[in-house]
């Protein structure tokens, strides 16, 4: 054995009944009587702590277990609703660590600054041998600080050249609370990380789909995720500019007739949102040097934007409501993304992972997709997992986010809306 990978999903009337039955259809894929790492991705409906007592009686005592609170599930079989969903990792080339913490909004130094700090460094000798890390990061989607935790975990790791990847737990866009877990314990506010010590490298790739329709503006007036100015004006009414023609055109909607709360403009502000060109907030959190330089020295790629979504917006005046916090200074431009960028987005990012194996064999991975692709792709998302499989023709399993994380593409920043982040493993 090098490397394992297994995947199950299921439904049930109780959380400990789908989890053990999600476990065993995924270690039926393995040959080791216990996995040494277990991702749980869970539907709100459940009861998070009977899915973790379901998952330890299957799994072992041993296995280390992480996962979260989510808005859609998915393996490389299709997409699911209310499910338990599981991926087990069992392998003779990497370690498994991870880490919790709580009380992430009121002080989310001390949070990151102890869950860093609580796994193995660089140079314990429990990773001995395993020189490549990867950090997985999944926290709580309500707290509104992705971009901060993101920076945060970076900030503190003492080698910068790890990728932190993950995503920011969901609750089938209730929007009232979600939930990490760690081992026996379930949390919110606060953050999970695991650490995956290798002897080789994992890829780690993210890719959205977006393409800018505007020209740069600069956000004028925030606070916290609400953004009331892009140029000095209204920031609805700069949006609703930047978009009017190219949604005639391609919805046959007329901007200046959207109602407050309707679905056409709901609909819009999915397709339609701000991507970040550079974010003068990284400087004043103390990023990691090679972050901050890249931030200074140059405007992120076409290709490289960070995508922001004003899916909280519910009036036709006045600000744009983000799921995250956007700085004053920040320059942003409008983005437009349609069903068939979204498929073909995650095929770059599949096939980007793909490509950095130089040829090996994937044994299975994990994908970090935001909740907002689901949206904008209804009925089709199994498009787009169909899209992962054939390109990495392996197990993997998912969930929904509200936030991506991934910090290992020069091209962008580690905090991502409406974006594809995978993480495989070789065999």
């Amino acid at each position: 054995m090098t490397t394992e990978f297994g995947t199950g999903q299921a439904t049930g009337d109780s959380g400990d009944a789908a989890a053990m039955d999600a476990i065993r259809e995924a270690m039926a894929d393995i040959s080791a009587s216990e996995p040494d790492f277990c991702q749980i991705f869970c539907s709100p409906t459940y009861d998070y702590d009977a899915v973790l007592w379901g998952a330890r009686s299957v799994v072992g005592s041993d296995t280390e277990i992480v996962g979260c609170s989510s808005s859609g599930e998915f393996t490389e079989s299709g997409s699911g609703d209310g499910t338990v969903t599981v991926g087990v990792v069992s392998s003779d080339s990497m370690r498994f660590f991870s880490s919790l913490s709580t009380e992430l909004s009121a002080d989310p130094e001390r949070c990151l600054f102890e869950a860093v700090h609580d796994l193995p460094a660089s140079e314990d000798p429990a990773v001995d041998g395993y020189p490549h890390r990867t950090i997985i990061n999944l926290h709580d989607g309500m707290a509104g600080i992705g971009n901060k935790v993101t920076r945060l975990t970076e900030q503190y790791l003492d080698d910068e050249e790890t990728p932190v990847v993950g995503g920011s737990a969901g609750d089938d866009l209730q929007l009232e609370q979600t939930h990490v877990f760690r081992n026996d314990r379930v949390e919110t506010d606060a953050v999970v990380l695991a650490l995956i010590a290798a002897e080789d490298p994992l890829p780690v790739t993210v890719n959205h789909g977006h393409e800018p329709i505007s020209e740069a503006m600069t956000v004028t007036r925030a606070e916290g995720s609400t953004v009331y100015e892009l140029d000095g004006r209204p920031a609805f009414e700069a949006w609703r500019d930047a978009i009017r023609e190219d949604a005639m055109e391609t919805y046959d909607i007329d901007v200046d007739e959207l109602e407050a709360g309707s679905e056409d403009l709901v609909m819009l502000l999915g397709r339609y949102e701000l991507g970040i060109e550079s974010e003068p907030e990284a400087d004043a959190d103390g990023l990691a040097s090679r972050i901050k330089t890249f931030i200074e020295s140059k405007l992120i790629s076409t290709t490289g934007y960070n995508i922001r979504w004003p899916g909280h917006t519910t009036d036709t005046e006045g600000p744009l409501d983000f799921a995250v916090a956007v700085s004053e200074g920040t320059e942003v431009v409008v983005t437009h993304s349609n069903k068939s960028d979204q498929v073909y987005a995650v095929r770059n990012a599949a096939n980007n992972a793909v490509n950095e194996l130089r040829g090996g064999s994937v044994a299975g991975g994990f994908v970090y997709d935001c909740a907002c692709r689901a949206m904008i792709l209804g009925d089709d998302f199994d498009d787009a997992v169909d899209t992962i499989h054939s390109a990495i023709d392996a197990p993997f399993a998912g969930f929904e986010t509200y936030g991506e994380v991934c910090s290992a593409d020069e091209d962008y920043t580690g905090y991502h809306n409406t974006s594809s982040v995978i993480l495989l493993f070789p065999e």
